[in-house]
């Protein structure tokens, strides 16, 4: 067997950033013999050989090598390679090892991913530093309560941390499903227990897992070691209804944030969600249509470390419909007569506000709301019917205890 390197065999035609991934990794293949064959590629990933890119990737998976296959493409300019791994269940019995989410992992794969440009082509920058097409992560497939998501792993390249994370939809849970995070206690004793029962009652109110990440400390030297110093999750309470069928918090989610998670966790959580207002004469329950207004807000809720509850929101108004079309949703009658110009929009309102608990006290709070006659061909507006020749206008208020 001999080392084989695409910065040997494409380095003279095409330029390979010195961090590209491709200046990295080293396959085995048998002497005399190429491991691309027409546009396919087919070799043994050396993950010891590879150095430091792969070292710490070894000593997790327990493995020395790791099949590849893909794709080597010329196109134009551009050589493009797509490589994955092709021992899948090799990679999952490595992956099962890992602390808190081995027993959840179903399958794995090693992508490779990369674009390099001939040495004549233009320089646009990919000559400097790798491009943004450089892909090196293994996506790891999970089953939690019995469904499926997907998560991605970042491959440490030298002691410290690393990630392993992903995003869901419509992937329902109960608490209970996350006991396998937090071994050794119960992970509804790391969901607040504050909410109002209006927004989530035990047992009967449906959660979904919108996100997880997990962070691991891993050292190579004198042994290796790996371990998960903290998790995140958010889970989401959808279709919250406030006011009717016109106002809706959808989603809520609750940030918990685990740290320590095999000993004598702490925790830390909040909110973040976004309120919407849906249009007059559309308004179902649940909602089935796109929403008017929005305003994303999010919520610090106060610990044993601080006793500090903060809440910050900020609104967006896309289609710049104007302040009285709010009223006119909330009433859910068009006809209503709000008095507002219709010339009058809302182009911000911000606020930001804590609190401390212990005392009851506000420590700061902010607002800032702005409203214009933009959109409406730069008129100015009236705001009960008579011209007063405002275009826009700003109200900013501020207290810090």
């Amino acid at each position: 067997m001999t080392a084989w390197k695409f910065t040997d065999v494409y380095a003279p035609d095409y330029q390979v950033p010195d961090d590209s991934i491709l200046s990295a990794l080293v396959f085995d293949v048998p002497e005399g013999i190429s491991p691309v064959s027409g546009e396919k590629f087919a070799a043994n990933l050396d993950l010891s050989a590879s150095g430091k890119t792969t070292r710490v990737l070894a000593a997790i998976l327990g493995m020395k090598s790791l099949p590849m296959e893909g794709t080597v493409m010329a196109s134009g300019a551009d050589l493009n390679i797509a490589l994955k791994s092709s021992n899948d269940a090799q990679m999952q019995a490595g992956l099962a090892r890992l602390p808190l989410i081995g027993g959840s992992v179903r399958s794995a794969e090693l992508r490779v991913c990369a674009r390099v440009r001939t040495a004549q082509a233009p320089a646009d920058g990919a000559a400097a530093s790798a491009t943004a097409a450089d892909v090196f992560e293994i996506e790891i497939g999970i089953e939690v309560g019995g469904h499926k998501g997907g998560l991605l792993m970042q491959i440490p390249k030298v002691d410290g941390q690393f990630t392993i994370g992903g995003t869901f939809q419509q992937l329902g849970v109960h608490l209970s499903d996350l006991d396998f995070l937090v071994p050794g206690a119960s992970f509804a004793q790391m969901f607040p227990a504050d909410l109002p029962t209006a927004y989530y009652n035990p047992g009967r109110t449906a959660l979904d897992l919108l996100s997880l990440a997990l962070t691991f400390d891993v050292t190579s030297a004198p042994a290796f070691s790996l371990s998960p110093s903290r998790v995140v999750v958010a889970l989401g309470i959808s279709d919250i209804a406030l006011y009717s069928n016109a106002l809706y918090l959808n989603p809520l989610a609750v940030n918990i944030s685990v740290s320590n998670p095999l000993d004598k966790p702490g925790v830390t959580s909040g909110l973040t969600g976004s309120i919407c207002l849906y249009p007059y004469g559309k308004q179902t329950s649940p909602p089935s249509v796109a929403q008017d207004f929005t305003f994303a807000m999010a919520a610090q809720m106060p610990d044993s470390k601080s006793p500090t509850f903060s809440m910050t929101g900020s609104s967006a108004n896309p289609q710049k419909l104007p302040v009285s079309t709010i009223l006119c949703d909330l009433a859910n009658n068009g006809s209503f007569d709000t008095g507002i110009s219709e010339r009058l929009v809302l182009e911000k309102f911000d606020f930001d506000a804590a609190v401390d608990s212990s005392s009851g006290t506000i420590d700061h709070f902010s607002v800032d709301m702005a409203m214009s006659a933009a959109g409406t061909d730069g008129l100015y507006f009236g705001l009960f019917g008579a011209e007063l020749g405002v275009k826009d206008f700003s109200i900013a208020v501020s207290y810090v205890k």
